[in-house]
């Protein structure tokens, strides 16, 4: 006589000695051995053999199983019956492994009526049918109903005796629902509570037990624990390959636990070597991708840009060690020119894919489908077009081109320029990417005219319409665009693009104007959506902009509705895209032999530029292409050529030597402005004669007469710019003398020769050069003559 009770120990010892290979044969042989007169021993068994294919993943051998279950339910007439309820429960658990969901959830509704109708008080069997319910709901997406099924699942099983177990599981899969609704910290309590039942109870080996392990490995990587998180995981792995064998839960442990191990790799080789993501590629770069390049690409040498831009948190600077989990690694740019990137764009691909996969212990970037294409090879004019629908900046000269321009977001316009360019022989990129540096002056205005009209409209008037009609839905809509408004305000006055939405508040660290802003915004969104100080605290943001827009000559009005603001700067920008040109142009007679040495004097000046190290840090004005070229062409196309041509060589000869003359003379201008500091390192500064700082001050003294005739011609517009004397030299205000001093330290002997004779020309003839230069700048501002703005400057100070 066939005994199931016995049979069925013998089941357990299987499973409790990790024998998972013997199961399938022992049900079988069990099976055979039953016979086809043994029917109720013979459901037992499939029951468990069902349980079985499903574990291991064998979705059809399960589905086999099922219809002879039914079949035998049938035969011994048992429908309706608790065994019913529960061979439904089993086959719908394997078909909701299986991912048939909507035979499953039949199959589930079928077994609890049976339950609710057959069974009395609480019962373990219903409190399984909930969890698994509950199951199948999250695996369809409806977790606020998996969260009360399981709920109702553990209050069943706390009215019962003996079912540790079974509570265990119903908290590993509240756990992981919680998880889902974001309540990671109800989901790691769950999970504790899930494994430490597990292990308490006898015989650690249900088959349950590993879900729990890896859920707590999951609540230690939620709360960036990585090396419990990993710890976890590996027994969660280690526990279903005994109980299971490699199946799909094991494969899906696996690639959690290699993430987390990858993720802990990075960290560990980040903090190690205490890299920047950008400093980390510039070093692969220059390590490995240069080399490359020199071997396989020596006759592009010189044409290839390479750098870091565009997306991701280092390219931004903002990258920290959860930065490292995806998109993350030694990786670069390589911007081609088109024809370029028809010849080798391909093939230099290919060497880039090629490049090591792992370096000094860092693994390449762990690219996301999101992230893919970051780094690699470009073709110059897609890489901008990618980011702003234009290779190269279009014009601000019109509304409509004006109107376009801001069309383009910002966040868009920052990934097109943020990063570091590390190598740009040719300079196509980087003239490229300095277009679009900034928004063009109108471009600036139209963008902040539209940011103050919002502020006023959702904050000053929609918002407490909405607080008096009681619409917690408007207050809530109309501080979210206030914000969003007041912030985009903030980095316009700042002449900056305002980053994606998870960085805005962390870029307005750098801020210079309205520092207070960022402080101001995060009490307001931390205020309760219908607290008295809300209206308050708008009013006050609206001031602190409203002050800046003064500062900045924007507007004249005192009202602080900023739709007056907003009129104000349309004003403003108006003027700038409709004034009348010049009647006499002052690039009208300007070369293309002298456009382009300048251009380049530029932008060599510019790279220079980036690299000085400030006291204080990284300086504002380094972060601002558009005023620095404005100030520097205004210079420059007042020189002869030959004077140009001969400074470009000492930037080229700075430049192969490894010196900065940017460096070098803010260097020398702190003998005036820090003179205590200046004497640490006088020494390292190159020596000049007597007799050449002799010339200089003859030099400087004629630029400085010819100065303060433009401060006497000329009174508020000199306002806006320097002090004259040294005299008047502190270590935060650089005079004009001053800085003249330092540029004239800089100069070759050749260079200062050719611009002394140019100084002496100038004054033979009459000719006032410092005149010359501020024609050109205002020009550049939009002003058709320095009378008028003058005049502009003036009635601004008036205002004020």
């Amino acid at each position: 006589m066939f005994e199931i009770n016995e049979f069925m120990d013998g089941l357990d010892r299987l499973y409790q000695e990790g024998r998972i290979d013997r199961v399938e044969p022992y049900l079988l042989s069990g099976l055979e051995k039953a016979g086809p007169q043994n029917k109720e021993a013979a459901l037992v068994m499939l029951n468990d053999l069902m349980g079985y294919y499903r574990a291991v993943s064998r979705h059809e051998d399960m589905q086999r199983c099922a219809e002879q279950v039914l079949e035998l339910i049938s035969a011994l007439g048992l429908e309706g019956t608790v065994n019913h309820g529960t061979s439904l429960l089993n086959i719908a658990t394997g078909l909701r492994a299986a991912g048939k969901y909507p035979q499953a959830e039949t199959a589930y509704q079928q077994a609890q009526q049976i339950f609710e109708a057959r069974l009395s008080g609480p019962d373990y069997r219903l409190a399984t049918l909930h969890n698994n319910l509950a199951l199948l709901y999250t695996q369809t997406g409806r977790l606020e109903d998996a969260k009360a099924r399981m709920l109702k699942a553990l209050q069943l099983t706390e009215q019962l005796e003996d079912m540790e177990t079974e509570k265990a599981i119903t908290h590993t899969n509240l756990g992981n629902v919680c998880f889902g609704l974001h309540q990671t910290e109800e989901g790691a309590d769950h999970m504790k509570k899930a494994v430490s039942l597990f292990e308490k109870a006898p015989g650690r080996r249900d088959p349950h037990y590993p879900a729990a392990l890896a859920g707590l490995g999951e609540t230690y990587f939620h709360q960036g624990r990585l090396e419990l998180s990993q710890e976890f995981y590996q027994k969660a792995l280690l526990a279903i390959e005994a109980l299971y064998g490699r199946n799909d839960d094991w494969e899906t442990t696996r690639q959690n636990l290699e993430m987390v191990k990858d993720l802990l790799r990075r960290k560990d080789a980040l903090a190690a070597k205490g890299l920047t993501g950008l400093a980390l590629s510039k070093a692969y770069y220059e390590e490995v991708g240069r080399p490359m390049l020199e071997k396989k690409y020596p006759q592009y040498l010189d044409r290839i840009a390479a750098g870091l831009a565009g997306e991701g948190s280092e390219c931004l600077g903002f990258d920290d060690a959860h930065s490292t989990d995806h998109d993350f690694g030694p990786g670069f740019c390589l911007w081609l020119t088109r024809e370029d990137y028809a010849a080798i764009g391909p093939a230099l691909q290919a060497d880039y894919d090629a490049l090591p996969a792992e370096w000094r212990g860092f693994p390449v970037r762990n690219s996301t489908a999101e992230g893919a294409g970051r780094v690699g090879v470009f073709e110059i004019d897609s890489f901008f077009r990618n980011f702003t629908g234009y290779a190269k900046a279009p014009s601000a000269d019109t509304p409509e081109a004006v109107a376009a321009f801001g069309r383009i977001p910002s966040p868009m316009l920052l990934n097109a320029v943020n990063g570091e360019v590390f190598a740009d022989p040719l300079g196509e990129f980087t003239k490229r990417r300095n277009a679009f540096a900034q928004y063009p002056e109108p471009v600036r205005l139209y963008r902040l005219a539209q940011a103050l009209h919002t502020m006023a409209q959702a904050g000053q008037y929609n918002y407490p319409r909405g607080r008096k009609r009681g619409d917690a839905g408007m207050m809530f809509s109309c501080l979210a665009e206030f914000v969003q408004a007041a912030a985009e305000a903030g980095y316009l006055l700042n002449h900056s693009y305002m980053p994606f939405y998870k960085w805005r508040f962390r870029g307005m660290e750098a801020f210079t104007r309205v520092k207070e802003l960022k402080s101001m915004l995060e009490e307001l969104i931390q205020s309760p959506l219908q607290d008295p100080s809300v209206q308050p605290q708008i009013e006050a943001i609206c001031d602190c902009i409203r002050a800046e827009l003064s500062v900045q000559r924007l507007t004249d009005s005192k009202d602080s509705f900023l739709d007056a603001q907003h009129a104000a700067v349309l004003r403003r920008m108006e003027q700038l895209i409709s004034a009348p040109k010049q009647e006499e142009d002052p690039m009208a007679e300007i070369s293309t032999s002298k456009k382009e040495l300048v251009e380049n004097i530029v932008l060599t000046e510019w790279n220079q530029f980036q690299k000085v190290q400030n006291e204080g840090g990284r300086a504002s004005c380094q972060d601002d292409f558009s005023t620095f070229q404005i100030m520097r062409k205004s210079q420059y196309y007042t020189w002869e050529e030959p004077v140009l041509a001969s400074y470009l060589d000492d930037l080229k000869e700075g430049d192969s030597l490894g010196w900065n003359l940017i460096t070098e003379k803010y260097a020398r201008m702190m003998r005036h402005t820090s003179p205590n500091l200046y004497k640490e390192f006088e020494d390292r500064l190159p020596p000049l004669s007597p007799q050449r700082e002799k010339l200089q001050e003859q030099l400087i003294s004629i630029v400085m007469g010819w100065t303060a005739e433009m401060q006497q011609q000329y009174p508020a517009l000199s306002k806006t710019g320097r002090s004259r004397s040294s005299l008047e030299d502190t270590q935060w205000n650089t005079s004009s003398e001053t800085y003249l001093r330092g540029e004239l330290s800089t100069y070759s002997d050749a260079t200062l020769k050719l611009y002394g004779q140019m100084v002496l020309n100038a004054l033979r003839r009459e000719e006032n050069l410092v005149q010359n230069t501020l024609s050109f700048m205002v020009h550049f501002y939009g002003y058709k003559s320095l009378e008028e703005a003058d005049k502009a400057c003036m009635a601004q100070d008036l205002s004020l």
